[in-house]
C-alpha cells in the first residue's frame, strides 16, 4: 500500500463536506475541472496528481479549522470531489493493468495446453 492510498484512507472530514463530494462526483469532468483546481496542466501520473490534490486539501482544511477569512466551503468541495474521481481513476487504472496481465497468463497457459495436447494427438481442447 502505498502512501498516498494510505492517507486518502485515514482522510476524515465533516458529513456535510463528505456528502457534497459524493454527491458532486457525478458531475465531475476531468478535463474541465483539473486544471482549474490544480492550476496547471494536467500530470500524466496518477500519483502526482493525487499528491497536488492532498496538498491543496490539506491547505485548505487549515483554512477551515482556523476559521481563515480566505477559505471556501465550496472550492474544499471541488478539491474533494476531484481528490475521490481522481482516486477512482487510478484505482480502476490499476484494476484494468492487473486483468490485463491475468489475461496473458491464462491466455499462455490456454495457449500452451492446446499445443501440448496437439503434439499429443488427442483432440481434447479443439
Amino acid at each position: 500500500m502505498t502512501d498516498i492510498t494510505q492517507e486518502l484512507q485515514n482522510l476524515r472530514r465533516p458529513k456535510l463536506l463528505a456528502r457534497a463530494a459524493r454527491a458532486g462526483a457525478a458531475m465531475y469532468d476531468r478535463s474541465r475541472h483539473l486544471s482549474r483546481i490544480l492550476g496547471t496542466d494536467i500530470p500524466q501520473k496518477h500519483e502526482v496528481i493525487l499528491e497536488l490534490l492532498l496538498n491543496r486539501e490539506q491547505e485548505l482544511e487549515s483554512q477551515r479549522k482556523t476559521g481563515n477569512a480566505e477559505y471556501r466551503a465550496a472550492r474544499h468541495v471541488e478539491v474533494l470531489i476531484a481528490l475521490r474521481c481522481e482516486a477512482a481513476q487510478r484505482e480502476a487504472a490499476q484494476d484494468e493493468d492487473q486483468v490485463k496481465a491475468s489475461g496473458m497468463e491464462a491466455f499462455f497457459s490456454a495457449t500452451y495446453a492446446a499445443s501440448a495436447s496437439l503434439m499429443a494427438g488427442s483432440s481434447a481442447g479443439c
